[in-house]
């Protein structure tokens, strides 16, 4: 599954992280040229501000909640 969306500001780096951390399957940030774990604070702060990134986490898990708490990254 991809979910597309935007990180605006510093804080939305911990926001994700924390996010991230509450789920037991792997998520990873793309960008067009980078795959980056979302459970690692520090690559997070690598990712370019106000431009479309993609969360990618594997078929077959239970994403519904994980939609939810991505809402207010998304457009």
């Amino acid at each position: 599954m991809n979910i597309t969306f935007q990180l605006k500001e510093k804080e939305d780096v911990i926001k994700l992280n924390k996010i991230a951390t509450n789920y037991m399957f792997d998520i990873w940030v793309h960008t067009e040229d980078q795959m980056l774990d979302a459970k690692t604070l520090l690559a997070l702060y690598t990712l370019p501000f106000n431009q479309d990134l993609r969360l990618v986490i594997e078929e077959g898990v239970n994403s519904k909640a994980l939609l939810r708490d991505m809402e207010p990254f998304m457009k």
